[in-house]
């Protein structure tokens, strides 16, 4: 018995200092470039789609939320005063000027490429809070500038980043210039809407919101308010929760 358990220790004994040696080997051979570390970021081609995802989430975050403040203000992020009115502590921006004595209105001309414009500057400025891409890696090389373009489609808004990111495993080079994002928003078409009502405010004075959500076979629901003296409009698609809303200048009486 007793020789049944000294072997048993010594071959404990033995297998602790094959593990010692290998492990000394390991980081040995780690400190020589020989073995790759275990516990390392993985190969340039994860590393990269990790980057992409990381890129890509910042882009949605920071876009989604002017994506929607643009709308909620009616096509313009900071309107200038006596541009807007205020309701319900937003700026809504007026999209139609008043004519004194007269129904009708002027209207401001807003187009889809002043609020690409006006996107672009503000994302291009906020992306950098959270676009970091050197949390992701060690492995990483990126370019110190960017360049943002947005697009406006009829049921998205479409952003392209032109940023140079290369990644160096030590075993191959991954790059990548180009990220997109895409927000799933009908801004383009919603626009599109809002100056049906400001062209009919525009030539006669009014709009007639049942009639129009009628032939447009209820696609749309459009809210209209009369907050003296202006009138104000909500437009969104009848099953979805993206508003665009918009005020026509009134002429005040008192």
């Amino acid at each position: 018995m007793n020789m049944e358990k000294r072997g048993q220790a010594t071959l404990f004994i033995i297998l602790g200092i094959v593990l010692v040696f290998l492990v000394a080997l390991y980081f040995i051979g780690v400190q020589q470039d020989i073995i790759p570390p275990l516990l390392s970021d993985g190969d340039s081609a994860s590393q990269m789609a990790a980057v992409d995802q990381h890129v890509r989430a910042c882009m949605a975050e920071v876009g989604g939320q002017y994506v929607t403040q643009i709308a909620a203000q009616g096509g313009y992020l900071a309107p200038a005063s006596d541009t807007y009115r205020l309701y319900n502590d937003t700026q809504v921006s007026y999209l139609c000027w008043n004519q004194v004595g007269v129904p009708t209105c002027t209207n401001r001309l807003l187009t889809l490429s002043h609020m690409e414009e006006e996107l672009t500057d503000v994302i291009d400025d906020a992306l950098g809070t959270c676009i970091n891409v050197y949390d992701v890696s060690d492995d990483i090389e990126a370019a110190e500038n960017w360049e943002l373009t947005v697009d406006i489609q009829r049921d998205s808004v479409d952003m392209l980043l032109y940023y140079p990111v290369s990644v160096d495993d030590g075993d191959t080079v991954v790059t990548e210039d180009e990220f997109s994002e895409s927000l799933n928003v009908p801004l383009g078409e919603l626009y599109e809407v809002s100056q049906d009502v400001v062209n009919d405010h525009a030539v006669g004075g009014d709009f007639e919101q049942l009639i129009y959500m009628l032939s447009k076979l209820s696609r749309y629901t459009i809210y209209k308010y009369k907050p003296y003296p202006d009138v104000l409009y909500q437009v969104k698609l009848r099953d979805d929760s993206y508003v665009f809303q918009f005020a026509i200048q009134g002429e005040s009486n008192v």
